[in-house]
Order: C-alpha cells, then structure tokens, then sequence
C-alpha cells in the first residue's frame, strides 16, 4: 500500500487538452501577460528566450543584493549589457524594416530609454 502511494505522488498529472486550454485562458487575463502569432521560426526561437529570459530575471530581483545573491554591482552590469542587447535589437528591427518597407514603431519604452543613456553619454563627455 505504501508503494503504491510512493509512485503516484513520484507521477506527473498529465493534463487534459480542456485543462491546458482554461490555464491559457486564464494567463491571458492575468496582469502583465501578452499574447503573440508568431510568423517566422526566428520569431519562435527569440520568444523562448525572451520567456526564458524574463524567468532568470524574475531570480534575478530575487538574489539582488541578498548575501550569496548578486551585488548590486553586478546586477547593474547585467541589465546595462541586457539593455544594449535590447537597443541593438531594436535597430536591427528599423533596418530590416526599412527594406522591406514596414513601418517599425520603437517602443515608448525604449525610446526613453535611449534619451536617459545619451543624456548620460553627453554628462560624461562634457566633464
């Protein structure tokens, strides 16, 4: 009897297709989440990242400055460098649609983004 309780607590649910649809359903509502078609299987693979990457920076807050976490230092380093990736990324997005003539809008976001790091840049190099 014991062993049989063993193994079904070691077993995974399996879930129904009308299980997973409702938990579809209810992330969508959920504060925070978007919902995306991807096109291209570029499309699909820069979507896992980014999944990926937004869980490990969920970790990240999380060990912030914690002892045995990441210093403070360090977390900035990492978000400056994720920062350029993400600028770089968004020119990339402009050139490539600029030849295939698609109106690319940057994101507000990053717009602001991109005035705080040049006021910076212009501080700096006026000191």
């Amino acid at each position: 009897m014991e062993k049989e309780i063993q193994e079904t607590s070691n077993e995974k649910k399996r879930f129904t297709k009308e299980e997973i649809l409702e938990r579809k359903i209810s992330m969508v509502k959920e504060r925070g989440s978007r919902v995306m078609r991807i096109n291209s299987p570029m499309g699909s693979i820069m979507f896992n990242v980014l999944r990926q990457f937004d869980q490990a920076y969920a970790h990240f807050k999380g060990q912030l400055g914690e002892p045995g976490g990441i210093s403070h230092e360090a977390g900035a380093a990492l978000m400056d460098e994720a920062r350029k990736i993400t600028m770089a990324f968004s020119e990339f997005t402009g050139q490539l649609s600029k030849q295939v003539r698609f109106k690319y809008f940057v994101p507000q976001e990053l717009e602001e983004m991109r005035q705080i790091t040049d006021r910076k840049k212009d501080e700096l190099s006026t000191k």
